[in-house]
């Protein structure tokens, strides 16, 4: 039996949704705490911290005489907020989202794989090259290749010594441990792409940055690739349940 959240997550959870689902649209002022509380018969210690949570991630503003004021989170969230926006009410990948996050993590990807070809010490490729050993033992087992795929690109990033792209990588792998799960088989060409990792690890042994990029853009497009097969695969279906059957 599933253990039920406390009152103020569950709060958190609906609030957040309407707001980046645009049906509470930025300006609009919440019920004070104590209105809400009663209207929604919470206490205002659940009512209180769905509010600090909200507010840490900068969905709402506090105002002057302590009201809460939506934001617009386009240009007011960071990171931490990608998990929320990651799949959909449904449970649905948000393929849009998804696209973006690929587009980021190829970025970081790619030139964290230069930096680290450029300047890795022989500790840090022989750390690489642990995770690849372990990832041969079970080589078609996607959800063990999962784990050992964050931890390789940890090592990668870590070993690039830009402490920004390393941040970048830890809320990049909190979404990856909330829906990780529910994504693999989305990215399951990737994670069983052993050569090109061990590619990887070469080129850093060999400190050739411009090999060990083109080695990581190719993994990372192997998932780009793989989103847009169940994009087109999610909208044919859809097409389908609303009787559009002869729609391009």
């Amino acid at each position: 039996m599933s253990k039920r959240k406390p009152l103020g997550e569950q709060l958190y959870e609906e609030l957040s949704r309407d707001i980046i689902q645009g049906r509470v649209p930025p300006g609009t002022n919440l019920l004070p705490e104590r209105k809400m509380a009663e209207a929604r018969g919470l206490n205002r210690g659940a009512v209180r911290e769905a509010m600090k949570r909200l507010a840490q991630m900068r969905l709402i503003n506090t105002v002057h005489g302590g009201g809460n004021r939506v934001a617009d989170w386009r240009d007011a969230a960071g990171l931490e907020l990608l998990p929320d926006l990651l799949v959909n009410e449904a449970g649905l990948p948000n393929f849009d989202m998804l696209r973006s996050l690929l587009d980021m993590r190829a970025c970081l990807g790619v030139d964290a794989a230069r930096r680290a070809a450029r300047i890795a010490e022989p500790e840090l490729v022989q750390a690489l090259q642990d995770v690849v050993e372990q990832m041969r033992r079970r080589p078609n087992d996607i959800e063990h290749l999962q784990g050992l795929v964050q931890q390789f690109w940890g090592v990668l990033v870590r070993a690039a010594a830009n402490p920004v792209y390393v941040m970048a990588f830890n809320s990049l792998d909190l979404t990856w441990q909330r829906y990780g799960a529910h994504l693999r088989h989305l990215l399951s060409d990737e994670l069983r792409a052993l050569s090109q990792y061990q590619a990887i690890v070469e080129a850093c042994r060999r400190h050739d940055p411009e090999r060990a990029a083109k080695q990581a853009a190719q993994l990372v497009q192997m998932a780009a690739e793989q989103i847009e097969k169940a994009a087109l695969v999610y909208q044919r279906r859809q097409m389908v349940n609303n009787g559009d059957l002869f729609a391009m």
